[in-house]
């Protein structure tokens, strides 16, 4: 149970650990077993599954039940071409098995797209053949020949797909869409009528009702009753509204996952689904709206993954959200709402410059989604693209004046560009908004500091911290006032008193370690460097710093492992190249130690020439 439970929220490192031992325990358990080839197949362990499932099949024998199974798991997992073999091999078993050409059918579409529509066509034509009734065959059938716009051919196999499950509202648009393109409209207006009736939601196959309201609409108009048609395409139009705003909601309900009740509003928020062995017909249903597309299949596997996503979101695992979503779009980047969850999820786990491309893709999808508009401007920010911040800000602001909080990135983005005027009347709307506060006077602490008058700057610090002992950043940028100032004590004090407000401002951290070796205070420079790399490994000053302390201490191993790290992260810095290349010496690496004196060279000669061209 453990494993499989594993498995269904994708975490397969765990489900293989237990269904491995599951499976010593219980080697007889065909259904551990199978499960815990699809959890080798989504490692990428393709051979061990292999290996696991022709053991099945020896022991089993070679059935059509079984080899379906496995031509199941192997499609979707990725592995299309092993899984038509499969399907074939199932078929040379017993070629009368239920829904096996259908399932071969299928996996021809998934794996070549139209291409193989005539080939699809012909294996449901054959599962038809053994199986009238069969559900799957006539729908799938059905909408072959309505992607070949073959109408006539669609309409008697969907009719009769609605008749063997009369409660289901997909085969019903899909025979309005075939009535509407042969112009019999009544006949359309009844089909698309019983789809909307039996709709289940709104969400329902990628909204399917507000198209079936479109169509209605058009036949309704083309039937002569324009007053009918008129009201059905409003309805149309307000209910893609209304899906876009549910989308929003939804997503603000995603930015504050700490109300767990209010996901609640939104089931789809924290359902996930997993195929352990045999996949139920509601899965199948879910495929339906997809199968006009040639890759229509690509939509199930995308909606599996960010279904995990969004299970990860609820246990506030958003980085692992996050890969969740980059698979989802990397089989339908154009899942609505993917993009934001995606942008979204970066965004919780403070990878700005990641969060960028999502948020923009979802702006070139939604111009007027705000929200994903605000959420980059300030991912701009994070990652010190000031112009992109400013521009997208400022059109939020100009839309929610009341938003206090986006004024001082905003006001701060322009101070960066040197924008003093436009800061200055961002500053004065936080002024009217929001009154005296101290996020105010830091912004004009930082302006005067943007003007090289440090007097005032310290002024309007310390006015802030007057109104607020405990302002976030009024000490940090007092430090670094006192640190450009050369005032090391003073710097050392505002640092330590950031900190005390709070701990986990890296930057801090990063400039009390400098300032500590800049006083010759050795061991705690180095201690409270060690500090920032640990919470942030990536942070290639401290590495810089740390290395160039160890090589000074004469630990020569220590200093070339960090400033190896260093060069790579900053490869077009020269002073880096510079400590590396004496790192080397030290360490008796002369040919690497001179290359990288040569480098540092090149590249302050090059830094000579862009200054003074």
């Amino acid at each position: 149970m453990m494993g499989k439970t594993y498995f269904m929220i994708g975490e397969f490192d765990k489900a293989e650990h237990e269904l491995e031992a599951a499976q010593k325990l219980s080697p007889a358990d065909y259904d551990v077993a199978y499960t815990l080839g699809l959890t080798y197949l989504r490692e990428h362990k393709f051979a061990e599954a292999k290996q696991l499932y022709d053991h099945m099949i020896v022991q089993v024998g070679n059935r059509a039940p079984l080899r379906v199974l496995i031509g199941r798991a192997y499609r979707e997992t990725g592995f299309l071409p092993e899984a038509i073999e499969e399907f074939k091999k199932a078929i040379a078993v017993d070629t009368a098995f239920p829904r096996v050409h259908y399932h071969l059918g299928l996996t021809y579409l998934l794996k070549d797209g139209a291409a193989r529509l005539g080939d699809a066509a012909e294996e449901f034509k054959l599962e038809l053949a053994g199986h009238p009734d069969e559900f799957f065959g006539n729908y799938y059938l059905g909408i072959v020949y309505a992607t070949e716009a073959k109408w006539a051919d669609a309409i008697g196999l969907l009719a009769k797909a609605a008749r063997i499950q009369p409660n289901n509202p997909d085969p019903y648009f899909f025979l309005g869409q075939a009535y509407q393109s042969l112009e019999k409209y009544e006949q359309a207006i009844e089909a698309l009528k019983k789809a909307i009736a039996l709709n289940p939601d709104l969400a329902h196959n990628d909204y399917q009702v507000t198209n079936a309201h479109y169509r209605l609409g058009q036949s309704l108009i083309k039937a002569g009753r324009a007053d009918e048609g008129r009201k059905e395409l409003q309805l149309a139009s307000d209910l893609k509204s209304k899906a876009f705003k549910r989308n929003e909601a939804k997503l603000e309900v995603f930015i504050n996952t700490a109300n767990l009740a209010e996901q609640n509003k939104f089931p789809e928020l924290s359902s996930a689904q997993g195929v352990i062995a045999e996949r139920g017909l509601p899965n199948e249903q879910a495929m339906q709206a997809m199968v006009s597309e040639a890759a229509f299949y690509t939509k199930v596997i995308a909606r599996a993954h960010n279904n995990i996503g969004l299970l990860r979101v609820e246990r506030q695992d958003f980085r692992g959200a996050a890969e969740q979503f980059k698979l989802a779009a990397k089989w339908n980047p154009r899942q609505e709402g993917l993009n934001y969850n995606w942008g979204l999820a970066y965004y919780k786990s403070e990878l700005y410059k990641e969060a960028l491309a999502p948020f923009e893709n979802e702006l070139k999808a939604h111009p007027d989604n705000s929200s994903a508009k605000q959420l980059l401007g300030l991912s701009y920010f994070m990652s010190e693209n000031y112009a992109g911040a400013s521009a997208l800000l400022s059109e939020v602001v100009a839309t929610k004046p009341k938003e206090a909080a986006l004024y001082y990135p905003l006001a701060l983005s322009l101070i960066k560009q040197g924008k003093m005027d436009s800061a200055n009347r961002v500053i004065q709307q936080m002024l009217l908004s929001g009154g005296n506060s101290p996020q105010v006077h830091i912004l004009l602490g930082q302006a005067y500091y943007a003007k090289n008058d440090s007097v005032k700057a310290l002024e309007e610090l310390q006015a802030a911290l007057v109104l607020d002992t405990k302002t976030r950043l009024a000490h940090f940028y007092s430090g670094v006032i006192y640190l450009k100032m050369g005032k090391l004590e003073e710097a050392n004090r505002e640092f330590e008193a950031e900190l005390s407000v709070n701990p986990a401002d890296i930057q801090a951290k990063y400039n009390l370690g400098y300032v500590s070796l800049a006083r010759q205070q050795t061991e705690r420079g180095i201690k409270l460097m060690r500090e920032v790399l640990q919470a942030k490994p990536d942070y290639a000053d401290a590495r810089f710093e740390l290395g160039k302390v160890l090589l000074q201490q004469g630990d020569v191993k220590g200093a070339v492992e960090s400033l190896e790290i260093a060069a790579k992260l900053e490869p077009g810095q020269a002073h880096v190249h510079f400590q590396l290349g004496r790192a080397y010496l030290a360490a008796g690496r002369k040919a690497e130690g001179d290359d990288q004196l040569e480098l540092s060279k090149q590249l302050k000669a090059k830094e000579r020439s862009q200054t003074n061209p």
